[in-house]
């Protein structure tokens, strides 16, 4: 079968394509607007054009490997992979085919989600009050903790880095006004 062939029938492989030809045009339209602008600060543009950037090739390299490499599943339906090998189907084998690699099935994943968007919103209202870094290090501190289930002095250290890294590279580097709150934790004024 030629690849032309395989594309067209692998439905992977296409959504990925089609994927990487919007990153493309994203990065495209990103370039009117300008990726740097006087005095070599960061313009309008150059967000769409890294976001689209790396859309394109990421999703490139996905549709490319689809198409050229073992498909995720079989004609018949069944998965590919170690199982199939064996000539057991997951289903017969008593597993649950549902269960991630951190044993997660997928309504634990579906609540982990829902968790993660209502500490989201929790966090954006508290911007106002105690400051966008202290909202951020909480927010990624919560989901550590409690969706993630890391011990505390991990969660920590993961919040006070990244943290770091935001307050750095946004702060510091692109000079991005940051909320302060009340407390008057930012990089604003």
């Amino acid at each position: 079968m030629n690849t032309l062939a395989r594309i067209r029938s692998n439905g992977e492989a296409t959504a990925y394509a089609v994927l990487a030809v919007v990153g493309l045009a994203a990065a495209a339209g990103g370039t009117y607007y300008g990726v740097f602008v006087d005095g070599g600060r960061v313009g309008p543009g150059f967000l769409p054009v890294l976001a689209g950037g790396l859309t394109a090739v990421l999703c490139g390299w996905v549709a490319l490997r689809s198409v050229h490499g073992q498909p995720s599943h079989r004609p018949d339906g069944a998965a590919a992979g170690p199982h199939a090998a064996e000539g057991t189907d997951l289903t017969e084998s008593g597993a649950d085919d549902d269960v991630d690699i951190s044993g997660r099935t997928r309504r634990e994943r579906i609540r982990n989600l829902w968790k993660v968007f209502g500490l989201t919103l929790g966090a954006v209202l508290l911007v106002q009050v105690i400051g966008f870094l202290a909202a951020f290090g909480g927010l990624v501190f919560v989901i550590s903790t409690w969706v993630e289930r890391q011990a505390l002095l991990k969660s920590a250290v993961i919040a006070a880095v990244a943290t770091g890294l935001i307050y750095g590279v946004f702060g510091l580097f692109l000079h991005v006004p940051l909320p302060g709150g009340l407390l008057g934790m930012g990089t604003e004024g």
